[in-house]
């Protein structure tokens, strides 16, 4: 009996073993198993997939509709319409129905047969039911999805935490980079040293370490200093995980995650945009793309500058140029690549009163500026809709660094030169009808070979690994995700990692070498209940460690411990039938040994200055609301969303709130256009806290913190667009109407109002 027992336990092994190999034999166990019928989405390894385009648009006005959602009812068959509005979908052979449903429109249906016989590629027109206006779009879902195997896919438990930017919403906003874009995402908080000199993005108050951002949802390493240049004009959308839960999609996504998908046409277009402003700003972009066969491209030229605030350093000069292009080798096989040179120079903005002396003594500049980024990507369909990706990318920096210093009449200048590359594979696959596995590997190597920043003259090389593992499981109205990854690496040399005794010894510091990095360990769960066709819950846990980053030191010329951060979400979503929708979401962040700025700097003895961190037991808790709503009446569509979150510190027996979080951000949008006029009103509000950061001692010894926040930025842009041989939109900016000389950052304010006009011809 016993071994009649173990033999069935080694076949049921054996057999589970050999169906992740071969999605048939799973699937087949699973049916018998289950009686559950196959969707159309998974077939045998016989059964051959051909790509089907197809292009969506306004059936009253022609133009395309971008982010448009295309189905295969009764299956788990699904794509989404990119720029100007072409869509791909992989279908065996034989005839199906394509439902087609974009916000604001009335869903359409076209059949299409398999493979095609001609060269027409369907074209499904949309009856609005409002005006087409794009907004920043909560992803979401009516119903529970059908089995989606996408690699980076967020859980769907982490709904109401994700915030889509689309392309059209970048233009009506006029964003020049991606922290523009991201200005009125819930949560968003913009930490500003002058006008792009440092500009640091968060969600909900969760820094150090700041969100991580990828490129088409290629993880970068160094990439926070870049993302407040790169351009927003070869943007396609954003996507911002505001949770902590970013398992996938980023390497350390205890902080979120920002995905940025650049433009991929599939048609030929041609884009010219030019912008000009006060403080001689100005913008000028070129774009053109465009589909032949089964190859698309696209380039672009842009440059961006200004001349700063009157009397304060701040010039900038910033020219992009962009490239990329995706080859469908074969209905199983899609080869994506791309690149940008971003060079230029840039002045960093004076500080003012009362900032720190030894900075308000300093000219900083950064000339050349010039950072090279390249990606690489090959997807390939496996057997019943298993995926498998092979991510690659190369960065490569070198900026020329100077500081001049006013009372000693003297010049320093250095080399700043790092590059990194990495490697990424990721498959996803069905087990069973109901059930989805994820699993990666990464490494990435960054080499500094004469140091960075204040390390400079310290050499750098560093190899950082990773694996994650995730799964997916739908149980009627219930779809539940869970998943761990585990990040480690190897250290050959680095001159500001482990530092002991006096920070004043700083340059005498023996380096680390040829040890390993601290392990990290991240892990999520979550649950989605839906209640009803318009109504769902979700719940997210997540946990783990982060290990500070390379060169932190606290105040005793130590490195500080790892942080444990813990996080709940806890969220609600409604959508009615005419798509208007609103989300509630709760969160709560532990945080053991929490790594934070202590306020403190020293110079070094190559007169660079280094911040200071420091360890401390923190929690953080709040509420989120999301709301869009359209107007049809009045041609118009708004929207709104605020978070209230409190953060406190627990060092002592009674939790004493943390000063240095804002306790509400709120924004609100709205949009119309009739007639070829459009009008588009944004506000964004950054609640009261303070930082002594860069703050003169004296004045803190006086005053006590220095208040920051607590200010209202209004943004108004309204255009024209004549619809004649080519759409052209000339249209007029006013940023910062109310002309409020904020500070999120103390010595540095805002440089107030500004006016711009520009035109943008699409031919």
């Amino acid at each position: 009996m016993k071994r009649a027992f173990k033999l069935i336990k080694e076949s049921i092994f054996f057999t589970i073993l050999i169906g992740i190999f071969n999605c048939g034999s799973i699937y087949a166990l699973a049916t018998n198993l289950t009686g559950t019928r196959f969707s159309l989405y998974y077939h045998s390894r016989t059964q051959e997939l051909f790509p089907v385009n197809g292009h969506v648009y306004n059936s009253e006005t022609g133009e395309p509709l971008v982010n448009a959602n295309i189905i295969v009812p009764g299956t788990a068959q699904g794509a989404s319409s990119g720029d100007g509005g072409w869509f791909e979908i992989m279908l065996p052979e034989g005839q199906h129905t394509l439902e087609v449903s974009s916000l604001g429109y009335s869903n359409g249906t076209i059949t299409v047969t398999v493979p095609r016989q001609d060269r027409k590629k369907p074209e499904i027109g949309l009856i609005p039911d409002r005006l087409e206006i794009e907004g920043i779009d909560v992803v979401g879902i009516r119903t529970l999805p059908g089995q989606d195997t996408s690699i980076t896919r967020e859980p769907v438990s982490l709904l109401t935490s994700v915030t889509r930017i689309s392309a059209a919403e970048i233009e009506r906003q006029g964003a020049v980079t991606i922290t523009d874009a991201v200005m009125h995402v819930p949560g968003g908080w913009t930490e500003t040293r002058g006008r792009k000199t440092k500009q640091f993005f968060s969600v909900r108050g969760q820094t150090y370490p700041y969100p991580d951002y990828s490129i088409n949802g290629i993880w970068q390493r160094e990439f926070e200093e870049t993302v407040y240049f790169f351009s927003a004009m070869d943007i396609e959308s954003i996507e911002v995980v505001r949770s902590s839960s970013a398992l996938v999609k980023g390497l350390s996504g205890l902080s979120g995650v920002v995905d940025v998908r650049t433009r991929m046409p599939e048609e030929e277009t041609v884009s010219l945009l030019g912008r000009y402003g006060e403080q001689n700003n100005y913008v000028t972009s070129l774009r053109y793309g465009n589909k032949i066969n089964d190859v698309s491209f696209s380039g672009s030229a842009s440059f961006f500058g200004t001349d700063g605030p009157p009397a304060r350093n701040g010039k900038e000069r910033i020219s992009t140029v962009f490239a990329s292009g995706r080859w469908q080798v074969s209905p199983r096989l899609r080869v994506d690549a791309g690149g940008a040179f971003i060079g230029g120079l840039r002045q960093l903005v004076s500080i003012e009163n009362p900032g720190a002396p030894n900075i308000a003594h300093r000219r900083e500049q950064v000339d050349p500026m010039r950072s090279t980024l390249s990606w690489v990507k090959l997807d390939y369909i496996g057997d019943c809709g298993s995926l498998t990706e092979l991510q690659a990318n190369m960065a490569y920096r070198d900026f020329g660094y100077s500081v001049y210093n006013i009372q000693q009449q003297s010049a320093t200048r250095h080399k700043e030169l790092d590059w990194e590359y990495g490697i990424n594979l990721l498959h996803s696959r069905p087990l069973s009808p109901s059930n989805t596995l994820r699993a990666g590997v990464l490494y990435n190597h960054w080499v500094a070979p004469e140091g960075k920043r204040f390390y400079v003259g310290r050499p750098g090389n560093v190899h950082i690994w990773s694996a994650v593992i995730a799964n997916e499981q739908r149980i009627g109205r219930f779809l539940l995700d869970g998943g761990v990854r585990l990040i480690g690496g190897y250290i050959e040399e680095f001159g500001g990692f482990s530092i002991e005794g006096s920070a004043a010894g700083f340059q005498n510091v023996e380096p680390i070498m040829n040890e390993p990095s601290p392990l990290e360990w991240q892990s999520v769960l979550g649950a989605t209940h839906i209640l009803s066709p318009q109504s769902s819950l979700h719940y997210n846990f997540s946990g783990g460690t982060i290990a500070p980053r390379r060169g932190s030191i606290d105040e005793q010329g130590i490195m500080p411990a790892s942080e444990i951060r813990l996080q709940h979400d806890l969220g609600f979503r409604h959508m009615t039938p005419r798509r208007d929708e609103i989300s509630v979401s709760a969160f709560y962040i532990s945080r053991n040994n929490a790594l934070e700025l202590s306020g403190e700097t020293l110079i070094t003895e190559n007169d660079r200055m280094v911040e200071l961190y420091h360890n401390i037991d923190k929690r953080s808790y709040g509420l989120e609301l999301v709301t869009r709503v359209n107007l049809p009446f009045i041609h118009s569509f708004l929207f709104a969303n605020a978070t209230f979150m409190r953060g406190e510190n627990l060092a002592g027996t009674v939790p004493e709130k943390d000063e240095r979080l804002p306790n509400s951000v709120l924004n609100f949008g709205f949009q119309f256009d009739r007639s070829g006029f459009d009008v588009n009103l944004y506000t964004h509000y950054t609640g009261p806290y303070s930082n002594n950061r860069f703050v003169n001692r004296a004045w803190t010894e006086e005053n006590g913190r220095f208040p920051l926040g607590d200010f209202t930025v209004v943004n108004l842009t309204a255009g024209y667009t004549f619809d004649r041989r080519f759409s052209t939109r000339v249209f007029a900016e006013a940023r910062n109407m109310l002309d409020q000389r904020y500070l999120t950052v103390a010595g540095y304010p805002d440089s107030g109002r500004l006016f711009s006009l520009g035109a943008r011809v699409n031919i």
